[in-house]
């Protein structure tokens, strides 16, 4: 041994098993680093998505209305769990509405935190599947806004409806259908 070469000695020492070209060297494993990084830019890619918005808070309108009275609904449609969101829904009037109702399906309460209206309806009812705001009397021509105040649930995940009824006492005026999704 005191004769022999350090090198010798050192591929001498290699355990049982071991390839020293293909295990300290990596020869013909080139294609493995690529896959590697690869799958680092794939993980790397969600959260930089994230933050430049692809996966929700910006805001879509949707609207619907009739000869009577419209409404126009402004709410993200793609929501992350844990996010806090205003919704935004004007009601423009064509002509006045004795008993004005805002109605909301079933998809707003699913797995969301209700936090604050504002404007307070005077009543707030249940009636089948809807949660019905009542603001009484609205002038023809004069926009009333109501925003309501949100946090998705960390545990909510999926799409669901997300209605949105306008009716003047039992008349139904107007429907806004739309959908929303959840992201983790």
């Amino acid at each position: 041994m005191r004769g022999m070469p350090v090198l010798a000695m050192a591929e001498s020492s290699v355990p049982i098993g071991i390839d020293r070209k293909r295990h300290h060297e990596l020869r013909g494993r080139g294609h493995h680093v690529w896959e590697r990084r690869v799958a680092l830019i794939v993980v790397a890619a969600i959260p930089i998505l994230g933050l430049i918005g692809v996966f929700g808070q910006r805001t879509t309108i949707s609207e619907a209305g009739s000869p009577r009275a419209s409404i126009l609904v402004n709410a993200p449609t793609h929501v992350r769990g844990g996010i806090i969101f205003t919704s935004e829904m004007v009601i423009t009037p064509h002509r006045t509405l004795k008993d004005a109702r805002l109605l909301l399906g079933p998809g707003w309460f699913q797995g969301m935190t209700y936090n604050a209206v504002a404007p307070q309806p005077s009543t707030q009812t249940a009636d089948g599947r809807w949660e019905v705001f009542d603001y009484g009397r609205l002038r023809a021509g004069t926009p009333f806004t109501v925003w309501i105040s949100w946090q998705v649930n960390p545990t909510n995940l999926g799409s669901r409806a997300q209605d949105v009824a306008l009716d003047d006492g039992p008349i139904r005026i107007a429907t806004v259908r739309r959908d929303v999704t959840i992201f983790p």
